[in-house]
């Protein structure tokens, strides 16, 4: 099983999340640090471990990226780890269109910047890792269960409501270039999604499914599908359809992630609070 560490900014995690899911499902190991990494480990003393012990390093670059003074700290670790080996294991991974680093541009790169790029550039770099393509797509994680609020993100956990799809705006549709029959579709949402949602969404959307695939991303309250009129009753809706009810789980198991995390943060505050208070007395202030 081919193993890869995937470096990237916190601000493309959802990107990288789906890009882990994609993999996985093909048979390559991924080590992402948000998963990897415990209170209380060494920062360096890990990330160094895993970069030593993964056959290959991908480098995702984006506008965060290119200027996250940690993400070039770990390229420097892989890249002194390729130059010793001689063996070459870092891949960069585009995620927008950005300058590449002086040291990244003699290399070939994988192209996800857009659905269409990204459906052509996928079995390359499965190829690149020695991996086969997938068999089955990733199944979403399970809704998670409400909580009683306690937390922002918990209270955001309890009262944000499924975005569903509840209309074609007609009015609002348009052929943005009449030399092509590609229509700029307008789906009104049941209301607007949160930011991370978007984000969620936009990852999803970046990895094809079937040779039919059109660009859509979110514009407020609406999804715009990028296609023919026709098309969208034929094969759009459905895909539609099923990508935001996958986003509406994992935007909730995000929320559910950072509820745990506050929990955690919270409960090592108690003990230090609660043995400040211990000291206090033994002190004799009580």
């Amino acid at each position: 099983m081919p193993s890869i560490f995937l470096c990237h900014s916190s601000k493309d995690k959802f990107f990288v999340r789906e890009l882990a899911s994609q993999l996985a499902s093909a048979g390559v190991k991924v080590w992402l640090d948000e998963a990897e990494i415990r209170i209380g480990d060494s920062l360096t003393d890990r990330i160094g471990k895993a970069v030593s012990e993964s056959d290959f390093f991908g480098i995702i670059l984006s506008r965060h990226s290119v200027t996250s003074e940690w993400v070039q700290r770990e390229l420097r670790i892989a890249l002194d780890r390729e130059l010793k080996s001689e063996k070459v294991v870092v891949i960069p991974i585009l995620l927008e269109d950005v300058t590449l680093p002086p040291f990244l541009r003699d290399k070939l790169y994988a192209d996800f910047t857009s659905s269409e790029r990204s459906s052509a550039t996928f079995p390359k770099l499965l190829a690149a890792l020695g991996a086969k393509a997938p068999t089955s797509p990733t199944n979403p994680p399970a809704r998670p269960s409400p909580r009683v609020a306690q937390s922002a993100s918990e209270r955001r956990l309890l009262e944000f409501q499924d975005v569903v799809i509840a209309d074609l705006d007609v009015d609002k549709s348009y052929n943005p270039d009449q030399n092509f029959a590609l229509y700029n579709m307008y789906l009104r949402l049941s209301h607007s999604p949160p930011y991370e949602w978007q984000q969620i969404f936009d990852a999803e959307r970046r990895f094809p499914r079937h040779t039919m695939w059109r660009r859509a991303w979110v514009e407020g309250d609406y999804i715009v599908v990028h296609c023919v009129p026709d098309e969208l009753e034929r094969f759009h809706m459905r895909d539609l359809v099923d990508d935001v009810a996958q986003c509406n789980t994992k935007y909730r198991a995000y929320l559910l992630e950072l509820t745990q995390q506050e929990s955690r943060v919270s409960q090592v505050e108690s003990r230090r609070r609660e043995e400040l208070r211990q000291l206090r007395k033994k002190l004799g202030f009580d």
